[in-house]
Parts: structure tokens; sequence; C-alpha cells
């Protein structure tokens, strides 16, 4: 059995202590790796290390959880976003999910609580959609299967009967021989 890779995880945060709170309380489970970054272009510079999911927050100095978010798609929209902010704006938050953000988590009320969560919803959706897309392959080798042995047990069927055809078309012929 091939050994699961941890899940790596950014953090995207320029409050120390919120990352470190963060590290801490999603560093218990040891399936995750996490990498922490203090801003929006450490976080794009190092997406070569390809992580399963990003914590972005979105109040980031310099380049914005926003401008973040569009170039991380950008370079890779397979990537899973979850966005960290302080504001309630209804229409930002609708802005960051069209814009390719998994979901939306206010830091405060245990938004730490609440990325747990949304980030083992996300990994175990993406679970679940490659277990479905290695289920669609297998059926159809399974029909292949089949479709070949059905074939070739039709060749046999009709080499069996073209023998007997021949055999019996022998008999007959010598019958007919033997009566004229």
């Amino acid at each position: 059995m091939i050994a699961k890779r941890p899940k790596h995880i950014f953090i995207v945060e320029d409050n120390e202590i919120y990352s470190m709170m963060l590290d801490y309380i999603l560093s218990k489970d040891s399936i995750y790796q996490f990498v922490s970054f203090k801003s929006g272009e450490e976080c794009i510079e190092n997406l070569y290390l390809n992580p399963d999911v990003i914590i972005l927050d979105y109040g980031l100095p310099g380049m914005n959880g926003y401008e973040t978010l569009l170039e991380v798609k950008k370079k890779n929209p397979n990537i899973h976003v979850v966005i960290l902010s302080n504001n309630e704006d209804k229409k930002l938050r609708a802005q960051l999910l069209e814009a390719g953000a998994d979901d939306f988590v206010m830091k405060q009320g245990h938004g730490e609580n609440q990325i747990i969560d949304k980030i083992e919803d996300i990994l175990s959706r993406d679970e679940m959609q490659k277990k479905t897309t290695e289920l669609k392959k297998k059926p159809m080798a399974k029909a292949m299967y089949f479709v070949l042995v059905f074939a070739l047990l039709a060749l046999g069927i009709f080499i069996t009967q073209a023998a007997k055809n021949k055999s019996h078309d022998k008999a007959g012929a010598s019958y007919m021989y033997e009566s004229h």
C-alpha cells in the first residue's frame, strides 16, 4: 500500500501571533505540513512547493488577499484558498468567492476552529473526486475485459461450428459420392 503524502498548507498571515496560533492549532494533526508567509508576494514566490490549501489573510500589507488570490488562481487554479478576514462585508465575501476562493472565514469568534473544518472539508472533497475519477476508469477496464472475453468465446464458438460444418460437409460429400 502506498503511504499518503502529508497535505501541504500555506498560512499567509502578517500577524505573527495569529500565524503562530494557527500553526499550533493546525499542527496537532500530523497529516498536515505548514509553511508560513508574511506577505502575498512571499506566497506567490513559493507556489512551486505545490500547496494543497492556502489559508490567506485578506488584510495583508502590499499585495492584499484579493490580489494574491487572483495571482494564485492564475498560476494554479487547482490550489484551494480559504480567505481569513476581519471584514464582515458581504460584497467582499461574494467578490472573493467569485474570484476563486473556496471559502471565507471571519477571524473573530473561533475562526481558527472553522479553518480546521474548512480544510478537512476541502481535502475530503478532493479525495472523493480522486476516488470517483479512479472508479470511472476502472469500469472501462472491466468492460474492455468483458468485451475481450466475449469476443474470444464467440470466436471459439465460430471456429468450433465451422469445424463441425466442415466435417459434416465431408461426411455428406462422401455419402453422396458413395450413393451414386
